[in-house]
């Protein structure tokens, strides 16, 4: 149990840092930029009202190999840990989609989705994240 959290801590790290360098590798809005998704910046869910699907749409079609969408923990006092059932798909029809399952039973907090996409239409990057919470 405690190598797959440290693996989730190393898989985090390493996301973190990448959202990190964004800002200077030139982004813009026409890339891959997340159009919506079925939560929303500081939404709030019950815990029986949360979408067990993440469902988010960009503006460009996506290439797979590089592009995600991952929810973690995001209590500060917390590990950061994926919480997500590590199940990223591209729909085939639609390839500005990407979905992630999310858990069954997700604990009351914040949360933060992270998205990272590689354009499969000019190879430009983008990503962000955002938080929401469970009550």
């Amino acid at each position: 149990m405690a190598h797959v959290l440290s693996a989730r801590r190393a898989v985090a790290a390493v996301i973190l840092v990448a959202l990190s360098v964004l800002p200077f590798a030139g982004i813009a809005s026409a890339h891959a930029s997340l159009v919506r998704a079925n939560i929303s910046p500081g939404q709030v869910f019950t815990q029986k009202t949360y979408p067990r699907l993440v469902t988010a749409f960009f503006a460009e079609n996506v290439n797979p190999k590089g592009s995600f969408i991952h929810v973690f923990e995001g209590d500060p006092k917390g590990d950061h840990g994926a919480v997500d059932l590590e199940n990223v798909r591209f729909p085939f029809k639609n390839p500005k989609e990407i979905t992630v399952g999310l858990p069954s039973k997700l604990s009351k907090g914040p949360y933060i989705l992270m998205w990272y996409t590689v354009s499969a239409d000019d190879g430009h990057i983008a990503g962000d994240s955002y938080t929401f919470t469970i009550r």
